[in-house]
């Protein structure tokens, strides 16, 4: 397999900045609701780090700044070699930005979607990768919430996991604090009066429910509860299935008709291995108290391997993602052609 990725960075458009943080910014990576992110250069780093800048539009909004803080508090509490490295962050800013290792490769979407499924070693590999890194976010007290085919970079040495937008720290389990809230709700429209927009520790339920890609949001985020830790463990057996089987596992649909199939129907797991497909069945039970969680997957993955060394820490993994991760051919993109001469490569219609 080559995940070639992207060949050349987008050129930067009038008015993206040319330099952040002491970094000289060389093109563009990709940009999206909240931000732009670049590819940057940095004196005494070997290739090129990635910038992520929140909108300009976004800037004087408090709440957005208050998320993209939170985005690069929790990213610079995970350490793991499946995540994408936290570099540095200046969230007071005018316009706030945050730095973190550039992972180059194609997304998993773009390589399935171009190439078709992965198979055998790369497989296993994907699934490794992929529950090392939800298992150090979950020990971070972190739930990324959106672990998708499109957050995960196929890069030369394993699957890298992306894009911290829409995490939220760890909420301490409160079995009776739902029917609290719902009581105090009731109680508020029985004495007709103007119900809080965010109850004080509601809070965190009002963001879980509204985000997320249909078809990549666990059935409890459908039924309007909290998504936990083992939300992202559902996602992640999405993900590995999506993977096997070259499209997504419960189709593609409007928004309610993806609801209702990822309520009530079973995901395909078409093409999965016997032993991984036990493991994907179990990530993608309905109720959550039924999933393992993102140690015990890494655990299960890394057991499908006959022979191979026993443990789970991060060492392990990156000793099996060496003997499983063994037919990628990942190129960094080349800087846009009117940067090309800053890096000693020759332009078209160049002299060579």
């Amino acid at each position: 397999m080559k995940a070639r990725g992207v060949r050349r960075l987008d050129p930067l458009e009038p008015g993206d900045p040319r330099e952040i943080g002491g970094h000289r910014v060389l093109g563009r990576v990709g940009s999206g609701g909240m931000g732009t992110v670049y590819a940057a250069a940095s004196p005494g780093v070997r290739g090129y780090l990635a910038v992520k800048v929140l909108h300009a539009r976004h800037a004087s909004d408090r709440r957005f700044r208050e998320r993209f803080a939170l985005e690069a508090r929790l990213l610079a509490r995970v350490n793991s070699p499946s995540v994408a490295r936290f570099v540095r962050a200046d969230v007071e800013a005018e316009v706030p930005w945050l730095i973190t290792e550039y992972v180059p490769g194609p997304t998993l979407r773009h390589h399935v979607e171009r190439h078709g499924r992965l198979r055998g070693g790369m497989l296993l590999g994907l699934a490794a990768g992929t529950a090392e890194a939800l298992r150090a976010v979950h020990g971070a007290g972190v739930v990324h919430r959106d672990l998708k085919p499109g957050n995960v970079v196929l890069s030369g040495t394993g699957p890298k996991l992306l894009d911290f937008g829409i995490a939220h720290p760890v909420e301490d389990p409160d079995p009776t604090k739902w029917i609290r809230l719902r009581r105090m709700r009731r109680a508020y429209r029985d004495l007709r009066l103007p119900s809080p927009e965010a109850l004080p520790d509601e809070r965190v339920a009002v963001q879980v429910d509204r985000l997320g890609t249909p078809g990549w949001i666990s059935p409890e985020q459908y039924r309007h509860r909290p998504t936990t830790q083992r939300s992202d463990v559902f996602l992640w057996g999405v993900t590995v299935a999506f993977a096997a089987l070259g499209h997504d596992p419960f189709g593609r649909a409007g928004t309610k008709e993806m609801a209702r199939r990822v309520l009530l129907e079973e995901p395909d797991l078409e093409h999965l291995p016997p032993g991984l497909e036990r493991l994907v069945a179990a990530a993608t039970a309905k109720d959550p108290e039924d999933r393992p969680d993102a140690a015990e997957l890494l655990r299960g993955v890394l057991a499908l391997e006959g022979g191979g060394e026993p443990g789970t820490g991060t060492a392990v993994v990156r000793r099996f993602l060496e003997r499983r991760w063994t037919e990628t051919a990942v190129r960094p993109p080349r800087p846009p052609r009117e940067d090309a001469r800053l890096f000693g490569l020759p332009r078209p219609g160049d002299p060579r």
